[in-house]
């Protein structure tokens, strides 16, 4: 991902090679070299400044720029203001996607941060008081092998993969390199690093006074507060708006709501299988708006023999088909004359809930791909004392650990944003009571209330329209357990041996992404992962027991459970 690195210590990091679309400067003294490669886009809000007193980089979108701008100061002066203001965490104060550093040479001191809600990643390698840190994970990567740097695949973290498909918290695969967590800032002064946290979402409250109308009225202002900052930042600089558009609710309302306030020149894409819900529902919706409509088939997976690509890009801490199915669409584009990549990232767990079930405070093994190596993952799993404290633990482990990752493909071409990472929207969200936000319930009251057209297209969850109605299944309770009525007769005539369950068929592939269809049906794929994993395995000769486990859930596993395993064997082989 394009950004900057920093090292503090006597290693260097090596030249890059150098790309059109990216631009490169750097800064160099005996105790400390920056270098900046950067898109070219949007370069306006991204800042490489040095003086008698400061060196400043900022990398990414800052949304709300033009607000903190005083008149007849340029970026650069603002940002030293808003330091001597606030101190440390200045960039509190900013909104958007970002990552940055300063340095205030009187005091010898770096802040090196991250914004609130991690969507840019900065990856880091501590040696006793000095720092070496990156945008790019393959940097550090590069800086052990050309100083002779000794480190180690971290297997806890491979079991993470396993289970997971991501990293928890602040690991990475190696040992040696950490991820900045969300919300977070090293300092680096008088031989001492500390690592805080200067941004935490807060937990939502049990009770809330707010009538129904009122808390959608709330939420309509600020998700449109947060459309307006982000497709501005498009006609600051003449762009396009490029709007994600799925089966989906999320990019639905942000494509919609968007257009409703005025930004109708829009580019909507999607890439889906051929003729699922998440063509169907976009195409239509795009036509009736007349936005124009870029559709990438994902048709037979060829895209999944992207592997090593990916994990050059990810350094293998995430599922690999996560992003390649929108590295196989956005390799395609001219994005030249385009803005920010707006989507309905993590829409769904901000209006919404992850939780269904109150009475389950567990945490371990929630949302994980396979559970097979869940019990091999020796680092405590976060207690949660409430129903509150799970939705937050979830959020920061599933939504932001596990989601931000899939922004790393459209972060090498450009900057992205979603109003639900808008920081005043989520909060706003998280001040209503999880009760009146589960099951998408105040979600679909939003969506029929100030949006009753956009409700009348097919929901790909429910496979009906938002505005349908719910129509209570009839529970029938038998044993302790309450089972649906219409799963009653078929589970009835299977125990009593009257009907035998069916032959096992093919998997489907009405889905979006279906992997376990793609590898049953495309000898070209299986052929490829199979040959991927025979050629690779050795790789852990020396792990005898890691390779055995390996080797079992690559052959007996899911479709899903064979991309993990390629996922840690593409990392091993590039990075190890």
């Amino acid at each position: 991902m394009p950004g900057f690195n920093l090292s503090t210590g006597v290693y260097r990091f090596p030249e890059k090679e150098k790309l059109d679309h990216i631009f490169y400067e750097s800064i160099s003294r005996s105790e400390y070299a920056i270098n900046r490669f950067t898109l070219k886009k949007f370069i306006n809000d991204k800042i490489f400044y040095d003086d008698e007193h400061y060196i400043i980089i900022l990398d990414g979108v800052v949304l709300n720029k033009n607000f903190l701008v005083q008149e007849g100061e340029n970026w650069e002066k603002a940002v030293i203001r808003l330091y001597k203001a606030h101190g440390e965490t200045f960039f509190n104060n900013f909104r958007g996607s970002f990552t940055g550093a300063i340095y205030e040479k009187k005091e010898e001191k770096w802040i090196i941060f991250n914004d609130h809600l991690g969507s840019k990643h900065l990856y880091y390698f501590l040696q006793d008081d000095k720092i070496y840190i990156s945008s790019e994970i393959r940097d550090l990567y590069s800086l052990f092998k050309g100083c002779s740097i000794e480190y180690h695949l971290d297997q806890q973290a491979t079991y993470m993969l396993l289970s997971y498909g991501y990293m928890l918290d602040n690991h990475t695969l190696c040992t040696e390199i950490k991820k900045l967590e969300p919300g977070s800032f090293v300092r680096v002064q008088n031989n001492k690093i500390d690592i805080e946290k200067y941004y935490t979402l807060p937990l939502a409250p049990k009770e809330d006074n707010r009538s129904t109308s009122e808390l959608i009225d709330g939420i309509d202002q600020k998700f449109k507060a947060a459309i307006k900052l982000q497709f501005d930042k498009d006609l600051e600089y003449g762009h396009s708006h490029l709007v994600a558009l799925s089966g989906g609710l999320d990019s639905r309302m942000t494509s919609w709501v968007a257009h409703q306030m005025g930004y109708k020149d829009q580019i909507n894409f999607t890439f889906s299988q051929s003729n699922y819900l998440d063509e169907t529902i976009p195409k239509k919706i795009a036509a009736d708006l007349k936005h124009e409509w870029i559709f990438k088939a994902l048709d037979n997976g060829i895209f999944l023999k992207d592997l090593d690509e990916i994990n050059r890009i990810s350094g293998g801490n995430v599922l690999y088909y996560t992003l390649a199915h929108g590295n196989s669409m956005f390799k395609l584009l001219n994005l030249s004359n385009l803005g920010l990549v707006h989507s309905g990232q993590i829409g769904d767990i901000v209006i919404s809930s992850f939780i269904k079930d109150f009475n389950n405070l567990e945490i371990s093994g929630v949302k994980a791909y396979s559970k097979k190596f869940l019990d091999k993952i020796e680092r405590p799993s976060p207690v949660a004392n409430n129903i509150e404290e799970k939705e937050g633990i979830l959020i920061y482990r599933r939504g932001l650990n596990g989601a931000n990752n899939g922004l790393l493909i459209y972060q090498d071409n450009t900057e992205t944003m979603s109003p639900f990472y808008d920081i005043d929207f989520f909060e706003y969200c998280l001040s209503i009571p999880i009760e009146r936000r589960k099951k998408h319930q105040l979600y679909i009251k939003w969506v029929t209330t100030k949006y009753p057209e956009a409700a009348k297209y097919v929901w790909e969850t429910t496979k009906k329209p938002v505005s349908t109605k719910e129509v209570k299944p009839i529970i029938i309770p038998i044993g302790g357990k309450k089972i649906p009525l219409k799963s009653f007769l078929p589970l009835f005539l299977h125990k009593t041996g009257i009907k035998k369950q069916k032959k096992k068929k093919k998997k489907s592939k009405e889905q979006m992404n279906p992997l376990d269809y793609w590898y049953e049906t495309n000898n070209d794929i299986k052929e490829f992962q199979d040959q991927y994993f025979n050629q690779t395995i050795h790789l852990l000769d020396k792990n005898k027991k890691m390779k055995q486990e390996i080797t079992e859930l690559y052959t007996e596993g899911t479709a899903i459970e064979k991309n993990q395993v390629l996922t840690l064997l593409s990392a091993i082989k590039l990075f190890f």
